[in-house]
């Protein structure tokens, strides 16, 4: 069978047929799922923590509604990401727009956890072929 007792999927053939995960979450459980042989997934993660102030970066999560971002002039959210938001925004604008419950603060944010999720997603893609997954 494809299951085991653990949970796991045991030896998949990635080659053999795409499996696919409905509603998963968080990074680890991401992360969990890819290990174990699933292939395509669905989430609504990024957006909703993007609906409630929350970013995603390599160096964790960010909370910008946390004052301590207020300061932090010409410092995107991820220093590392390539999406428009951080290329062009800092924490402390991003702070305010949220503060000030700006509409256009979820469509920056989203902007970038999608990026931050498809580029982790790119990483994982990579690993595969390497035969490192």
């Amino acid at each position: 069978g494809v299951n085991n007792d653990d949970g796991s999927l045991g030896n998949v053939d990635r080659r053999s047929k795409p499996r696919h995960l409905l509603g998963i979450a968080d990074e680890p459980s991401i992360l969990g799922a890819v290990k174990n042989g699933i292939d395509t997934m669905d989430s609504c993660y990024p957006t909703r923590l993007s609906r409630h102030g929350t970013l995603l970066s390599r160096e964790g999560k960010v909370h910008i509604k946390s004052g301590r971002y207020s300061r932090q002039f010409g410092v995107p959210i991820d220093p590392q990401c390539q999406c428009s938001t951080c290329q062009q925004y800092d924490r402390p604008y991003l702070w305010h727009l949220f503060k000030a419950k700006e509409p256009v603060f979820m469509q920056l944010a989203t902007i970038h956890n999608l990026q931050y999720m498809n580029d982790l997603m790119k990483e994982q893609r990579k690993l595969i072929l390497e035969g490192k997954i």
